[in-house]
């Protein structure tokens, strides 16, 4: 975890440390680690055994999904590093709650399945490319770091990981609501083998624009409504919405 770049000033939280071996390493570079562990058994052990008594580390017996990171930056003053080796089931969620907490995040580095970090890093046209790929670039600058193989572990897994880096950047262009792009973004991939025009056009209920409104959109930026959601770039997904939002405010007004 060197890649974090760890200094005694941070604050670094991290996700299910298990049985604490990357808890020590964390401890030793950061003013002090937030340690966020489901596992009641394996909390008490950390708390009682590993860590008792050192005032660097606190231990959280918690759900990640429910760990409030806005909150405990506030509290500290400073925003959080995140460190962690992601369960898979939890992944995409934990993901998710970094968007939306962003603002308390200065950076993270995180081990997943090689599946996930290919989707996360995917350009458009690929198979891989989707909802998660645009959110997460939208508002992360991404770095793959390197991969483990089964045999890095015991018991190894079926799986091959990758660790990533995610630095949080200002959005360039960026959403006139990013509700509403979010909102067309999901859209657009809801069924990835239908074209723009029937993901998106023919959606009143999403878009609140009629089938003209979406069109005209597509012509002036110039986007084929017979493409599908993954043939746009990140920045064709945010010029696209607020395009549209654009229209929606023009029609209320």
């Amino acid at each position: 975890m060197a890649a974090l770049e760890l200094t005694p000033d941070d604050l670094v939280v991290e996700v299910g440390p298990g049985l604490g071996a990357l808890t020590l390493f964390l401890a030793q570079e950061a003013g002090r680690v937030v340690a966020v562990e489901v596992d009641h058994a394996l909390a008490a052990y950390l708390q009682a055994e590993l860590f008792a008594g050192n005032p660097r580390v606190e231990i959280i017996c918690q759900d990640v999904l429910r760990f409030d990171f806005r909150q405990r930056a506030r509290e500290a003053g400073r925003s959080l590093a995140v460190a962690g080796n992601l369960p898979y089931q939890i992944t995409s969620p934990l993901l998710f709650k970094l968007i939306e907490e962003k603002a308390a995040v200065s950076r993270a580095v995180l081990m997943m399945q090689q599946e996930v970090g290919a989707r996360l890093a995917a350009a458009p046209g690929g198979k891989d490319y989707g909802i998660l790929s645009v959110l997460l670039q939208y508002h992360f600058t991404m770095t793959r770091l390197f991969s483990l193989s089964p045999a890095n572990f015991y018991p190894p897994p079926q799986v091959t990981s990758v660790v990533m880096r995610l630095d949080p950047r200002e959005p360039d262009p960026q959403a006139k609501n990013e509700g509403f792009f979010v909102q067309v973004v999901k859209a657009a991939f809801a069924t990835r083998r239908k074209t723009l025009r029937n993901t998106l056009a023919v959606r009143r209920e999403v878009l609140g624009l009629p089938t003209a409104e979406v069109l005209a959109a597509f012509e002036i930026l110039d986007i084929d409504p017979q493409s599908r959601g993954e043939t746009l770039s990140v920045a064709q997904f945010v010029n696209l919405s607020n395009e549209l939002w654009d229209r929606r405010g023009n029609r209320a007004g």
